[in-house]
């Protein structure tokens, strides 16, 4: 399924580049074959937590190449917790020595329902989660992504090396799977990517809204490249038309999914610019359909756990164009006497402002109907003006009682904002009241 397709690739054509190193489609064969190995007839679930992630990546393709489930685990993670977790699923962390076998003799054959990935997923309520991956949830989804993304086998993709954060996985995935060259970068580098994105010729990236936000005050325009794909979390207008600035021949995407759900939805070029707040319409073999403003799909892409009941209680509208909003995910829906207070339709309207590069809405503490709105902003604004913006767009009841100003929100490694972060930091004396 996967090995069968990339052995008709071109063998001498490089896949892979990493920290200065590239392999050929012809050497990530061997070197699949070489570490699978030491994972043959492995019983256990592999918890993928070396440090290069390149070891990891070619650890998960061993494990795919004899047919033993993988989960990436994120480097902030810590040892002790990998520990824990991994007794906790009777898996073997991969820095584990494994004695090795006999050679292979045969190569595994998946099916389309066979288990092969666990997504390590931060839940509705912060509280890790694994999200079980078949064949068909994944892989159903490539020919759609090359079509709907433009990608094609003569591009170079670039994408980030954080392979816990499943789209990033997904995106090199597909990438080798369409016969591409694919370029591990890193989020601490990102004061060079304009170089490497010239160096290797780099003309399709895949990064979260928060990281292309990097790019967005470089002086550089570049024009060779010809797919920008986004996801993870909505991409703003005012980040949406740097982009288109400064990469003038790229077709701009973002798509809209879960892990749970895989693939949902897409929006791109001047349908993106036009309608800042969707995302978009259905993706190719998606149906999306609304129960009480809780958003279903049916689709291939769902994961297994999921299939009987596709939703992850994220609501919704549909506008009479076909366009899908969000309104946020129903454990951020609050009632505050008796209105429904949306947190995404607060934060979206927060943001459409020049200097607000994201916001977070929650809770007050032990003050269901109080919230506090957490504010980044790329030039300092004062709580006043802020204020003033909201009161010009908001009624009086929807305003958040407290607005807190930070230059940057915290974030987790997949790009998301990091809540429980916010909770902890010591903030009252400094916010502002309505």
């Amino acid at each position: 399924m996967f090995f069968e397709r990339i052995r008709n690739i071109d063998p001498e054509k490089v896949a892979f580049k990493y920290e200065g190193q590239e392999y050929t489609y012809a050497e990530i064969i061997e070197e699949t074959k070489s570490r699978a190995t030491y994972f043959s007839y492995s019983q256990k679930i592999i918890l993928l937590n070396k440090t290069s992630q390149k070891d990891n990546l070619f650890d998960f393709l061993a494990c795919m190449y004899i047919g033993v489930k993988a989960i990436f685990l994120s480097s902030s993670l810590p040892k002790s917790a990998q520990i824990t977790f991994a007794q906790s699923l009777n898996g073997l962390l991969s820095t584990t020595c494994l004695e090795q076998s006999k050679s292979l003799t045969e190569e595994y054959v998946p099916k389309s329902d066979t288990v092969f990935l666990g997504v390590l997923s931060s839940g509705t309520e912060g509280e890790p989660k694994v999200i079980w991956k078949d064949y068909q949830a994944w892989f159903t989804a490539f020919e759609h992504q090359s079509a709907v993304f433009g990608i094609a086998a003569s591009d170079t993709v670039f994408v980030l090396d954080g392979l816990s954060y499943s789209a990033n996985l997904n995106a090199v995935l597909h990438a080798l799977w369409q016969g591409c060259t694919v370029v591990l970068g890193k989020l601490s580098e990102a004061g060079s990517w304009r170089y490497q994105f010239e160096k290797e010729a780099i003309s399709s990236i895949f990064m979260v809204p928060s990281h292309l936000n990097l790019l967005k005050n470089s002086l550089v325009k570049f024009i060779n490249v010809r797919s920008i794909v986004t996801a993870g979390e909505k991409l703003k207008q005012n980040l949406a038309k740097s982009l288109v600035l400064h990469f003038p021949n790229a077709l701009l995407t973002e798509y809209y999914g879960a892990a749970e759900l895989g693939h949902i939805s897409y929006i791109q070029g001047s349908e993106l610019l036009a309608n800042p707040n969707s995302v978009g319409r259905a993706f190719p073999l998606v149906e999306i359909y609304l129960k009480d403003s809780k958003l279903f799909v049916t689709s291939p892409y769902v994961s297994p756990d999921y299939r009987k009941n596709p939703t992850v209680s994220d609501l919704g509208e549909i506008s009479a164009d076909g366009l899908l909003y969000l309104l946020g995910r129903q454990g951020r829906m609050y009632n505050k006497r008796g209105l429904n207070i949306y947190a995404q339709e607060i934060e979206n309207i927060a943001e459409e402002h020049t200097f607000v590069t994201a916001a977070y809405l929650m809770p007050v503490q032990d003050h269901e109907a109080k919230f506090t709105l957490w504010v980044a902003y790329s030039s300092p604004i004062s709580n006043s003006e802020l204020r003033a913006f909201l009161t010009s767009r908001l009624s009086s009841d929807k305003m958040p009682n407290y607005i807190h100003c930070l230059a940057t929100l915290p974030r987790l490694s997949s790009g998301k904002i990091n809540f429980k972060a916010l909770k902890k930091i010591p903030s009252e004396e400094s916010l502002v009241s309505k």
